[in-house]
This record gives C-alpha cells, structure tokens and sequence, in this order.
C-alpha cells in the first residue's frame, strides 16, 4: 500500500480489478444487442402506432421483440420471466436420474409507439397497450448424459388496456435436447411439438398445433474473455412449422396465416455462469431473426436462454 507521504497513487487490488473488469464486460455483452436490437427494430418500421388485436393473447408465445405481420399489422412486445428452479438436471455419483424443475411467472407487455425519435415515450407507462401474466411449470428430465425431454404446461390471463377484452391463453410443450461435443464446438440438437391456444372473453376461441427442429452451438472466442469466465459466440438455425396455421385477425377479420417460420440467432454469454448485470442474470444475450416462408410474418426478437430453456 502507498504510504501517506507517496506521490504514487495507490493502485487498486487485484479482487477490485477484476471486479471491475468482470462488471465492464458484462455490461459490454448487454449493450452489444440492445444496441443492435433499438437499430435493427427502428429502422425496419420508424416511429408506428401499433393497435392491438385479438392475436395479443400470444405475446408470452412469441416473446421479447418486434414483430410484423404482412404490411398492415405490427407488434411490440416486452417480456420478463422471473423464475425458480428446484434440482440440477443430470446423474448423482450414484446414477441416479435427478430432475429438475423450474416455475416461472411471465409477463408480457404490448407497446403502443416504438421509435428511435422518441425513445422516452417507449418507457411511458401511457404507452402500454396490452398486459398479461401467466404460469408455467417445466421439468428438465434427462434419458441419458446427452439426451433430455422437457415437458411444459402454461396458463395465462390478459387484457387489453383501457377496453373490455380480455382472454385466457394456455400452452402444453413437449421439447427435447441431445448435445454433444465436435471440435470446438459445444452443439445441440433440438425437437419441440405443443399446442397453443386462446379463450377471450368476445368473440372465438382459437388454438394452433406446432413442431419444430434446431440446432445450437457455441464456439469459445476470445472477446472479453476474463480469467475465469470463457466467453462464448452462440447460434442457432431453427425452424417452426404450425400445423394447423396460425391466423392473425382485427376485429372479426381473420385473412393473414402464416403456417411456419425460420428463425436465425446470434448470442454471447459466459461458460457454464450467467450474465450477471445488477439484480439480473441472463444465460446469453442476442438477437434473432424470424421469417416465414411467405413472407407474411417477419420478427426481431432478444434472446436471453438457449431455446431449450426459452
């Protein structure tokens, strides 16, 4: 330590340096897509008014992000999913199969404006549209060290705000992971089939079955890398198919289906921890690109978790 009579500054520890550090590239791999993410959703449609429709009742499916449909419907949505987690999925030193479970509480918000001009009238709370909350339970269910099943269930109520509608929502998942090793590369092999649907309080009810195969890996890359943290580059390829299409309506028009997806992702994170920024932890943190094969919806969402955890 310096003493009082020095002309030398005193130099910070070693702990408070790589404090320091740790928290500089953790904010690094915040802003990086955020960033990218305002641009990105900003250019493709400036400043919008986007007017809710019966299809809202599908925000918590969808997720963080912006999304189109055709040229004449438009959607933003924010998304947070507090969750807690009971078992870490896997095998004992005995062999013994250990499950995990996970609860989590979504909560889903609809923009009314979104635009670079004016970004504090995004964070106004004057400016929600559309609000809703649900539940879903999860288990993490491993077959083999490589290979595991996931089962979901999900319930929700929302509500338009300022109007009378309203709507029960619900989900019913079935995932599934096999990952292995391959050079470098840390990849996973992806499969889901579920069932979603809605119940308003006016109007129809409407569902839709879907199915969907991904792929996923990482690839260690030296970028803000700290001493104990590997920084990694995750993708993903994934595609969506909706077995009975879904249709997206206003009012009692329903003319736009859309009957799959393709779905393009980049993300960083840290090796086996999380992104930790003030009370916050993300696994990774990205965007992704959604689009349809008829070019009827398109979308540019935030990634926070691998698809499998989504």
């Amino acid at each position: 330590m310096a003493s009082s009579t020095s002309n030398i500054p005193a130099q910070p520890s070693s702990s408070t340096s790589g404090s320091s550090l740790k928290a500089i590239s953790s904010m690094r791999l915040v802003a990086v897509p955020l960033l990218l993410f305002l641009l990105a959703a900003g250019v493709a449609h400036g400043q919008a008014e986007l007017e809710p429709d019966a299809d809202w009742a599908y925000a918590s499916f969808f997720g963080t992000g912006w999304y189109k449909v055709t040229d004449t419907r438009e959607a933003f949505i924010l998304k947070a999913s507090p969750r807690w987690s009971a078992g870490e999925p896997g095998f004992d030193d005995a062999g013994d199969r250990v499950i995990g479970y996970t609860l989590r509480v979504p909560i889903a918000l609809g923009l009314t404006r979104f635009g670079l001009e004016d970004i504090p009238s995004i964070i106004d709370l004057g400016n929600l549209s559309t609000i809703s909350a649900g539940l879903v339970g999860e288990m993490d269910i491993p077959v083999t060290e490589r290979f595991s099943v996931r089962p979901i269930t999900e319930i929700g109520y929302g509500t338009v705000l300022g109007e009378e509608d309203s709507a029960w929502s619900w989900r019913a998942e079935v995932r599934s992971r096999y990952s292995f090793m391959a050079g470098r590369l840390d990849w996973s092999l992806l499969a889901s089939i579920g069932i979603a649907g809605y119940v308003p309080n006016i109007g129809d009810s409407d569902d839709f079955s879907y199915a969907s195969v991904s792929a996923e890996f990482a690839y260690p890359v030296k970028w803000m890398t700290a001493e104990d943290s590997q920084t990694m580059l995750y993708w993903h390829l994934s595609y969506m198919e909706f077995i009975d299409d879904i249709e997206f309506s206003t009012g009692a028009v329903r003319d736009d289906s859309v009957g799959n997806y393709w779905q393009l992702g980049i993300a960083m994170g840290k090796r086996d921890k999380p992104i930790k920024v003030w009370f916050m932890k993300f696994d990774r943190l990205g965007l992704a690109y959604k689009y349809s094969d008829n070019g009827r919806l398109r979308g540019i969402n935030i990634l926070f978790r691998s698809l499998y955890d989504f």
